[in-house]
């Protein structure tokens, strides 16, 4: 048997052991997922009408949407972490997209470091495609049984038709607590479709004939939206008609028409909302499409209620000199605060055309504008370029600019890099949404509703802080920059830098070193790794199999045992 002298032990050979381990560590599969090329491809199609069931969908198969394809109604679709769900790719009738009718559930409940992602066939999903890659597919798109303000409650869905005649495309209801699910870490990429001719559906004939990234009609509040990002959509990132479902910690990104649209009476809450449009090709047409009613289409209650009046915080918004903010309209009611927005031709843009438009809605109390941040607007200082007001009253832009600056909404720079370049969908110039030094914000503006998080600071981001957006195919792009944190990676290390995500060699393991056991004459007691120097052991070690002394016996002495197999000793 070998005699083997472990407190002699070469730190060379214990640092090779334990890197090797290490290395195994970073490189196995996470989520225990296998990667995209070895999962198997199952094709989901709407099965005559029967939808989906209820069912799970795993990360160890590929998932293929074929067509509109309907969790129906009493039906539950759960996603596990780190699922990838493809859709063959189409326009209009042709397109594939995955409906939820009213009363059916999608619980997709990523993670962080799992993400579930929607995409087209054919996405590697590895961060290589172009972000202005867009419309290949019609979307996720949720019915629920939320109140709207139409007139008789209801509404068809945008862009979709459902061919069983189950109605399975219609929503609304009178259920503001309805609940159509979980999506949480979910990223929805490269979508939109729009229908080439009008389809026989009056909805859409009159009302649109897209689809968006994110449809979420008539949902309700009891449904969780955390963690969300919806990239590169024709026509809208997300569109919410009706309804009360609440969101937070949600990106949206290069959308060729609007981020976000709104209309129909939703009554929800929004924190911590990042938009930026694609400011390389120009695209898109406002960070917010702010809509309230149907009034236009004769189709809105005479009460004109409930009114469209969101409660968004915590927003930071990026345009290009070619767009707008926010476009005030049709009824649209809601209120903005604590928000940033930097890099647009127009901030707001306050129109009052309808008998209950958005002019009226302010009169109401149902719109309000506290607290905002607003730099590089036009010249930033000019109030007509941050709110304009257009419509008949002849004393309505002053009553709004007077709101306007009441409210504490200023031209004020926060310290951040609105603006980024890009060559064929690449990023090449990141932009930074975090501030370096952002407006505290006063009391009167820190919401008491207890959905909200107090946090005393304007924009989606806290100064100087970590960016939520890390799990991202936004940071994958390095929309945000390079993602390396270059220091010393392994634990074991003496300069071992807990925020680093890139080793750069620099670990070292002599400035911690010594004798650490305790019986040795030589004991050095701030030593954090044995260098086998002890001498004059004054007695025997009551712990022989804790090589590396730190107290117990553990995997790393296992492998130093091993990284010795079969050596002789003298």
């Amino acid at each position: 048997m070998m005699n083997l002298d472990l407190r002699a032990f070469p730190l060379a050979l214990f640092f090779l052991a334990i890197l090797s381990f290490a290395s195994a560590s970073l490189n196995a599969q996470s989520c225990d997922c296998p990667p995209l090329g070895d999962r198997p491809v199952e094709t989901l199609t709407d099965n005559a009408g029967l939808g989906t069931g209820s069912r799970t969908l795993t990360c160890d198969t590929l998932w293929l949407l074929d067509g509109f394809v309907y969790v129906n109604d009493g039906d539950s679709l759960t996603v596990d972490p780190g699922t990838i769900i493809q859709a063959k790719e189409g326009q209009g009738f042709g397109a594939s997209a995955l409906i939820t009718a009213r009363g059916g559930k999608i619980l997709a409940d990523g993670t962080a470091d799992c993400p579930i992602v929607f995409t087209f066939d054919g996405d590697p999903v590895n961060g290589s495609m172009p972000y202005n890659v867009n419309g290949l597919w019609g979307g996720l798109i949720l019915n629920g049984n939320g109140i709207l303000n139409t007139m008789d409650g209801d509404d068809w869905a945008e862009g979709i038709v459902d061919d069983s005649g189950a109605n399975r495309d219609v929503y609304g209801g009178s259920d503001n607590a309805d609940d159509s699910g979980v999506l949480r870490y979910v990223s929805i990429r490269h979508g939109g479709s729009e229908m080439p001719n009008p389809p026989v559906n009056f909805n859409n004939v009159v009302n649109g004939d897209e689809t968006n990234g994110l449809s979420l009609n008539g949902v309700g509040s009891a449904t969780i939206i955390d963690n969300l990002e919806v990239v590169s959509t024709l026509d809208d990132g997300i569109q919410i008609m009706g309804g009360a479902v609440n969101m937070t910690h949600v990106a949206i990104a290069f959308s060729t028409e609007d981020n976000l649209e709104y209309d129909q009476g939703w009554v929800g809450n929004v924190q911590y909302l990042f938009s930026v449009l694609d400011q390389a090709e120009m695209t898109g047409e406002h960070g917010g499409d702010y809509e309230g009613d149907d009034f236009e289409f004769q189709d809105v209650t005479l009460s004109f209620l409930p009114y469209t009046n969101p409660l968004i915080i915590n927003q930071t918004s990026f345009g290009h000199a070619g767009a707008t903010g926010i476009r005030w309209h049709n009824g649209g009611g809601g209120r903005i605060q604590n928000s940033i927005w930097e890099h647009w031709q127009q901030g707001i843009d306050f129109e009052d055309n309808d008998p209950c438009d958005a002019y009226e809605l302010f009169l109401f109390g149902e719109l309000t504008i506290r607290n905002n941040r607003f730099w590089d607007i036009g010249d930033s200082t000019s109030l007509d370029e941050m709110v304009l007001y257009e419509g008949p009253v002849w004393n309505g832009a002053e009553t709004i600019q007077t709101h306007f600056v009441d409210e504490s909404n200023l031209a004020e720079d926060q310290g951040v890099d609105a603006e980024f370049n890009a060559l064929a969908g690449v990023i090449v110039d990141p932009l930074n949404p975090i501030p370096t030094s952002a407006a505290n914000v006063p009391p009167p503006y820190i919401p008491l509703d207890p959905f909200f998080e107090q946090v005393d600071y304007v924009g989606a981001f806290a100064p100087d802080q970590e960016n939520w957006l890390a799990w991202s195919y936004l940071n994958e792009l390095q929309l945000f920059g390079s993602t390396d944190l270059p220091g010393c990676t392994y634990s074991f290390a003496c300069n071992f830098d807990a925020s680093a995500n890139l080793d750069d060699g620099t670990c070292e393991l002599a400035s911690c070193a010594g004798c650490t056991y305790p019986d040795a004459d030589n004991y050095d007691p701030s030593a954090l790794l044995d260098n086998g120097s002890c001498t004059g052991f004054s007695g025997t070690n009551s712990c022989p199999t804790d090589i590396d002394g730190d107290g117990s016996t553990t995997v790393s002495d296992l492998l130093t045992v091993l990284a010795l197999f079969g050596e002789a000793c003298n």
